[in-house]
């Protein structure tokens, strides 16, 4: 082979196919190359590859998923799109007002026809309940349950003769409309009563039995020689006869052979015994009692304080309670000792005191206890 002569430059090598060194690709090279789909390149081993996820633009009504949350948190819960048609939910928030409305509705109409149908069933009760009534009025009326045995009790001071007087009973008088209220308003024009019993006894009696008042008190004024009874109301009742007959033992009793006979003030200390009641004397005559009326008298209203304010014990040994005053009020004991008591205050007291001076000192004669934390007493020497 000749040698090269020295100096010579040797020939580049031609370039490679798709190569841009020294200018722009051949127009064909440029064809063949747009020709050819990209390729994306394969990823590594190992790698995983990420998938584009396509956005659709969400319909009308439905809701919007939430996006994925990062690697490693707890896997999203789906959210299920609800369409306007769908039922609502009562009470929670996001319901379809239109669809409450609706079902209120259908809860009322329900209602509506429940009322209907209970209402023609209390429509027929009341029917039921009017005929029953006009039956009773027909019955009430008429005469198979008329009064037509009437029975009138008597008592100590409303004879059976007065109570008739006193009862106007209408015609048409039945068990069942007979008015107790008025039989008791008529009544109760005597003094003595305080209340009425009514019974029915079926099918045409009907018993009246008065109730008198109880008698607490006998206020004897010896201006006029009168005995007067109270009743516990502190109501005046009515005068007594101050002309009784008693037994040997002092007990009033009716006209008959060796009756001793008691006048006056004797008289009137027997019927208080005689209703278990408390003699009231030195009764002012200024007094002026009036049956029915309520006593209004000071000083007989602290002697009858007095009769309520003492135990039953005490009462006993109680001959009378002097009333001239307030001031002066004294009680006269059965065995003779005089005790003066002064107002209405402090009654149980003051019967603590002389029961316990007339269990402790002998031949006390006198006490004095008007001022219950200062009393004073006298009794008599001992021989």
């Amino acid at each position: 082979m000749p040698s090269k002569p020295a100096g010579s430059v040797r020939p580049a090598k031609r370039p490679a196919a798709g190569s841009q060194l020294g200018g722009r690709p051949t127009a064909k090279k440029v064809a063949r190359s747009a020709a050819r789909p990209s390729v994306t390149p394969k990823p590594a081993m190992g790698a995983k590859p990420s998938r584009p996820i396509a956005s659709p633009k969400p319909s009308l009504g439905a809701k919007v998923t939430r996006p994925g949350r990062a690697l490693g948190a707890s896997k999203p819960r789906m959210l299920t799109s609800v369409s306007a048609s769908a039922k609502p939910q009562s009470g929670k928030k996001g319901s379809n007002p239109l669809s409450s409305i609706g079902a209120l509705a259908n809860h009322a109409a329900g209602a509506a026809s429940a009322v209907k149908g209970k209402g023609k069933i209390v429509g027929g009760i009341l029917a039921a309940l009017a005929v029953l009534a006009v039956v009773a009025v027909v019955v009430i009326n008429s005469g198979l349950f008329a009064a037509t045995d009437i029975q009138i009790q008597g008592s100590e001071h409303v004879t059976k003769h007065d109570a008739i007087q006193l009862i106007d009973l209408p015609e048409n008088t039945s068990l069942f409309n007979v008015n107790p209220d008025q039989i008791t308003e008529g009544l109760k024009q005597n003094p003595w009563v305080s209340g009425v019993d009514v019974q029915r006894q079926y099918p045409h009696t009907l018993i009246i039995t008065p109730t008198e008042r109880k008698v607490i008190a006998i206020a004897y004024i010896s201006s006029d020689d009168l005995a007067w009874a109270i009743g516990d109301d502190d109501t005046w009742i009515a005068p007594l006869s101050t002309s009784v007959d008693v037994d040997d033992q002092g007990n009033v009793i009716t006209t008959g052979e060796g009756a001793n006979t008691l006048n006056g003030i004797d008289a009137a200390l027997a019927l208080a015994k005689h209703y278990g009641a408390v003699l009231l004397t030195d009764v002012s005559a200024d007094v002026a009692p009036v049956s029915g009326q309520a006593v209004n008298s000071k000083a007989v209203k602290a002697g009858l304080d007095y009769v309520r304010g003492f135990s039953s014990e005490f009462l006993g040994q109680v001959k009378d309670i002097s009333t001239p005053s307030v001031e002066a009020i004294s009680a006269n004991l059965d065995n003779g000792i005089e005790v003066s008591l002064g107002d209405s205050d402090d009654i149980a007291k003051k019967e603590r005191i002389v029961t316990k001076l007339l269990s402790q000192v002998e031949g006390v004669t006198y006490i004095n206890v008007r001022s219950p934390g200062n009393y004073t007493f006298r009794n008599a020497p001992t021989s």
